[in-house]
């Protein structure tokens, strides 16, 4: 008995959680040194990018609406001087938006004192938010919130920083060698993100490539689909299977990566294989997505499920300018593991904070 009270108090010396009140106020303490990163032009860029409207003006400070926190279902995220992290959340809160700040904490990032923000994650909750109650700190926006501040995000297996260079290392052991890849198109996840069909800007969506190729079935495209949300029908002529390797997927020379109800959940480990991803342009905006260019980083898709046949037969006759592409995207996915962007993510903070630090001082 000794020895596994022992093994849990190993396993919480790096970090603290207990619960207060009515299980609203959660107070964090994080035993570790954070690393400062490197400044670059490019850092620079990102920083901009990640702040939005506020990459020219200060950001606006938090209301303490205890209202509005419960009716969003959103967290709010508080540091005080010396550094203790309080999230209030709402009772719907989910462990997703917790994982924001293990991001941070595990990339050894610099959580500074007075941090007052709204802490949400994905587009929906982006588009209820207020932007008078304060700065809203998101892991994606849709183009038109430049109220909502980008930070570094681990929601699933949406990887940046450290947690992103150890699945570079360990994706690197799965990957198939290009000439025993098939010259197929391979595509896996739940049918999920139907309302992007209406939305503006208009972008490719999965039922419309399922539907499209139980229509026109080819042996050239693989379809997996895993999971159905809920009170949706699946397309007649699918089954779902909910299991499959990532090798499996790297055996085809063309991953195919399509929006759910926000950016793919494994947009990193597609870039992150060695296979060519064929996507739409991205309609969200997302520090993965950070000066990603079409041709360069990926073959992007036209808003017609037709269309991925005709980018696999571009990758078919062009395999040199293919394998660059997946050359480009492990080159800019390193650059998301280092100091230049870890400097990035620690600047942001300090820019939301900095109002907060001008008022004490």
């Amino acid at each position: 008995m000794l020895h596994i009270v022992r093994k849990l108090a190993r396993s919480l010396k790096r970090r603290v959680f207990y619960v207060t009140g009515w299980r609203r106020k959660q107070r964090c303490v994080f035993d570790y040194t954070s690393e400062p990163g490197e400044r670059s032009p490019k850092a620079d860029r990102l920083v901009a990018y990640c702040l939005g409207d506020f990459s020219n003006r200060p950001p606006v400070r938090c209301s303490r609406s205890r209202r509005y926190l419960r009716r969003k279902s959103i967290l709010m995220l508080r540091t005080d001087r010396e550094g203790i992290v309080t999230y209030s959340n709402a009772s719907q809160t989910t462990w997703d938006q917790k994982k924001v700040v293990d991001a941070l904490v595990s990339q050894r990032a610099k959580i500074p004192a007075g941090l007052n923000s709204w802490l949400i994650r994905g587009d929906s909750a982006g588009q209820t938010s207020d932007p008078k109650q304060g700065v809203h700190l998101s892991g994606m926006r849709p183009a038109s919130r430049r109220d909502l501040v980008l930070v570094p995000t681990a929601c699933r297996k949406r990887y940046l920083g450290m947690n992103l260079a150890r699945q570079l290392d360990e994706l690197h052991e799965s990957w198939v060698p290009w000439e025993e890849k098939s010259d197929t198109v391979w595509w896996g996840g739940a049918l999920t993100g139907d309302w992007w069909k209406d939305h503006e800007p208009r972008t490719l969506t999965r039922r419309e490539v399922l539907q499209y190729f139980l229509d026109h079935p080819s042996d050239q495209v693989c379809c997996h689909l895993t999971e159905l949300p809920q009170k949706v029908e699946l397309p007649s002529g699918h089954a779902i299977e909910r299991q499959f390797t990532k090798q499996s997927a790297f055996s085809h020379k063309c991953l195919l990566l399509l929006p759910g109800n926000d950016i793919a959940s494994g947009s990193s480990w597609y870039f992150a294989g060695n296979s060519v991803v064929l996507m739409p342009r991205p309609h969200l905006e997302h520090i993965l997505y950070f000066e990603m260019e079409p041709w360069q980083h990926y073959v992007p898709l036209e808003n017609d499920p037709a269309d991925v046949l005709v980018k696999l037969r571009w990758v078919q006759k062009n395999q040199e300018a293919a394998q660059k592409i997946v050359a480009n995207s492990h080159e800019r996915l390193r650059w998301l593991c280092g100091p230049e962007y870890l400097w990035a993510c620690n600047e942001v903070l300090r820019r939301i904070a900095e109002p907060a630090a001008n008022s004490a001082g």
